[in-house]
């Protein structure tokens, strides 16, 4: 598997013409120079021979050995680079130092970064403007199931569509793929924001690389090797960033922790140096060191300044003197970089001595059936806590990893630990939504219960399935085999009038700011949306629904919250079933939409009879359940094999399943993980009881199957790549699709 990189610096735009962006961006150029010169040295620290590796440098100015950074150059690199390791690269870095922007307009919003051949505002939006979210998308499918990691230091701050025109695909399709790679994304600013032009992130970025402070933590298997890991290395710039927020995003089956990109062996030292202050004889005595994966040291004083050389950990360091006192005479530390310690005698009488704050520990508390593993940057260390686990967690920084009883990830997240602190990183006790569901439910330790078929109170945070709970109980109720006694007590939409044949659209939000306003679009493909008002159901503070009846058949819908601009997703409605569309916000404000097409439980009898057979035979809210994690792990790109259960994964192959769009998620993670050997099955079990879903025209083509012809734009965003000429097939600008999103979705609405 070989190593590949494409790194750009861009120090001059020499062709602007308009004073949109500056001409001159000086620091860019050697900050990708020293990039290359670490990647370098990187591989051949890891004795990676030439014939395995693949660096390709353009830059403005252009260098020996480089090659220019117009938007052609950029994009007969990106060729070049899948022509040598189309699904043979295990490792990809992709740096970029230049200009960059937001795109925005009533139909779009995307990361561009500038080429050098930029002009201006009028002239260049297409033929100078690389769509990095398109880039990524492009190359995670590309380059086979590798690790990916893109550092990206320009600007992101919002230039409006009517001045400049957006990018389109730009990039050849191919859906021959082995297995997707996992993406790691460190952007020098926050969206809508401006990036310093000081060269700090770049700086900062690079000393991070080669393991300086604390971007670094200990190989677990190897006693003097640290790594630098994403997540390490994330953590250290965000720190040295304090006036300007990074942006991170992690999607694949990888976590962060997964990322390792650099291994230092041996272990760096760093130097601490003992001052003794107030002594007015020779000083001698001992300095007492214990670390927390280093173990006890005794060292003689040298004089009244001492030095150690000490491996990276979590100390106690004591210092006793002959012939004195010291005021204060054990520190905790945590030393990563040199460190000087500065100990003055005691000239009164001494204070009563208590034990310092540092070394209080930590309660973790873990609700229910669901466990949390944290690992200490310091030393390595990993500890596993179940439900109400007490911790021996010292002050520090972990990587935090909860996940479900059948082992299943639920989130990962880095947390600050601080002396004495509860750490709970399942809490919902601020979101107004949780709090309102909550209210209306058995709880018990931070769980929710439900629905007796459920096996048990639900103890994962996530807002989305709850939500998707609460909609797939409304709508399923009336099916038999599922208990829906709880949920019939919220003041949801009653779909039990609901007529034979009526094809229905439900939509599910949850927001933290209670008096967010939510605005639904809906159209079937041509002309614009006819724009509906979600409303706070009853008391559910921060909830909003909406109930619409729908023709049958391909249908875009979009959603407006206040008075941003609208987000538009490929969907489907079909007889006798509803579509429910959960949408929450994530970290960062951007929006999570999943989509599922449910049966409505009254009218079972007027589907399929294979259909409405194998429905009657299931648990329908523990389908539900799973399906809203399984779209959680699609979303995030993550393994989906390892967020099911194999008997369910079966049943979902072989359409024992209450929902279409389940089937077509499993068909496309097949795709995603090099595992076509079973689409030829799952494609024709959908192509005879689904036939109206618009994404088996897409999966006939990649399980290689006759052809079914193109009707409408496939639900999933992974169903593009299969269609000929699919810019001229789009209801909307190519150019606004959201490659972040796993459906077909555009920053904007139809006009």
């Amino acid at each position: 598997m070989g190593r590949r990189a494409l790194i750009i610096g861009i120090e001059s735009y020499p062709s602007v013409n308009d004073n949109s962006i500056d001409k001159s961006l000086p620091g860019t150029l050697d900050a990708a120079k020293a990039f290359r010169d670490w990647l370098t040295l990187k591989w051949d620290s890891e004795n990676i021979v030439e014939a395995d590796r693949q660096i390709i440098f353009c830059s403005e100015p252009s260098v020996p050995g480089g090659r220019p950074a117009s938007l052609d150059d950029i994009n007969q690199a990106l060729l070049d680079l899948k022509a040598a390791g189309q699904d043979a690269t295990e490792e990809f870095f992709f740096f970029f130092s230049g200009h960059g922007f937001s795109y925005v307009t009533a139909t779009a919003r995307a990361d561009m970064l500038i080429a050098s051949n930029y002009k201006s505002m009028e002239l260049s939006g297409v033929s100078a403007c690389l769509n990095l979210d398109k880039a990524v998308y492009w190359l995670r499918q590309s380059l086979g199931p590798g690790l990916q990691y893109y550092f990206v230091d320009a600007c992101r701050n919002e230039l409006a569509g009517k001045d400049i025109a957006a990018a389109a695909l730009g990039l050849p399709n191919n859906p021959q793929t082995t297995g997707e790679a996992t993406t790691f994304l460190m952007q020098s600013t926050a969206p809508a924001a401006t990036a310093a032009a000081d060269g700090k992130f770049s700086d900062e970025l690079l000393a991070g690389l080669k393991g300086h402070s604390t971007a670094k933590t200990w190989d677990e298997t190897d006693p003097d090797a640290m790594l630098v890991r994403y997540d390490t290395l994330r953590m250290y710039v965000r720190e040295r960033m304090k006036n300007q927020r990074i942006y991170n995003k992690v999607e694949g089956e990888h976590g962060e922790a997964d990322g390792i990109i650099a291994r230092l062996k041996p272990a760096p030292s760093s130097t601490c140096e003992v001052h003794i202050n107030g002594f007015t004889g020779p000083v001698s005595g001992f300095v007492e060191t214990s670390g927390r994966r280093t173990g006890r040291r005794r060292t003689a004083l040298s004089g009244q300044i001492t030095q150690l050389r000490m491996k990276p950990d979590q100390y106690s360091v004591t210092v006793d003197v002959a012939g004195g006192r010291l005021r204060d005479n054990t520190r905790d530390v945590t030393l990563f970089d040199d460190e000087v310690l500065t100990f003055e005698i005691e000239t009164a009488s001494p204070s009563p001595v208590f034990p310092p704050a540092s070394r209080t520990l930590s309660d973790i508390v873990v609700p229910g059936d669901i466990s949390i593993e944290l690992q200490e940057f310091a030393t390595g260390k990993r500890k596993l806590f179940r439900e109400d686990s007490k911790g021996a967690i010292p002050k520090g920084r972990y990587a935090a990893t909860v996940r479900d009883k059948d082992d299943r990830v639920v989130k990962t997240d880095l947390v600050e630990v601080k002396a004495g602190q509860v750490v709970d990183v399942t809490d919902w006790s601020n979101s107004a939504p949780h709090v309102a569901i909550a209210a209306r439910l058995p709880t018990s330790k931070g769980m929710v219960d439900f629905s007796e078929s459920l096996g048990g109170p639900v103890s994962d945070p996530d807002l989305g399935i709850w939500l998707a709970l609460l909609g797939g109980g409304r709508i399923l109720a009336g099916s038999p085999r599922a208990d829906f006694a709880k949920i019939a007590t919220f003041p949801l939409h009653d779909f039990s009038t609901a007529a034979a044949g009526s094809s229905l659209l439900y939509v599910l939000a949850g927001f933290d700011d209670p008096r967010t306003s939510l605005d639904i679009g809906t159209c079937q493909v041509n002309g614009p949306p006819r724009w509906h008002a979600a409303t706070q159901p009853g008391d559910l503070t921060g909830v909003r629904q909406l109930c619409l009846p729908l023709g049958a058949g391909p249908q875009l819908i979009s959603f407006r919250i206040g008075q941003s601009r609208p987000y538009t997703i490929a969907s489907l409605s079909s007889p006798n079933r509803a579509t429910l569309v959960t949408l929450t916000l994530d970290e960062d404000g951007a929006m999570q939409v999943s989509q599922y097409l449910l049966p409505l439980g009254h009218l079972l009898g007027h589907l399929h009879p294979f259909v409405a057979q194998r429905i009657a035979g299931r648990n329908q809210l523990a389908d539900v359940k799973l399906l809203a994690e399984s779209m959680r792990a699609f979303r995030k790109r993550r393994d989906v094999w390892k967020s099911v259960p194999d008997r369910v994964l079966d049943d979902i192959l072989y359409t024992k399943w209450i929902d279409p769009i389940a089937s077509a998620l499993v068909a496309y993670e097949l795709i995603r993980r090099g595992r076509t050997e079973m689409l030829p099955e799952v494609v024709g079990n959908l192509s005879t009881y689904f036939p109206d879903l618009p994404d088996i025209a897409a999966l006939t083509r990649l399980a290689h199957m006759r052809r079914v012809p193109y009707r409408a734009v496939p639900l999933f965003l992974d169903g593009l790549q299969a269609i000929e000429g699919v810019e001229d097939k789009l209801p909307l600008p190519a150019g606004s699709l959201d490659y972040t999103s796993p459906w077909t979705a555009w920053r904007g609405a139809p006009e």
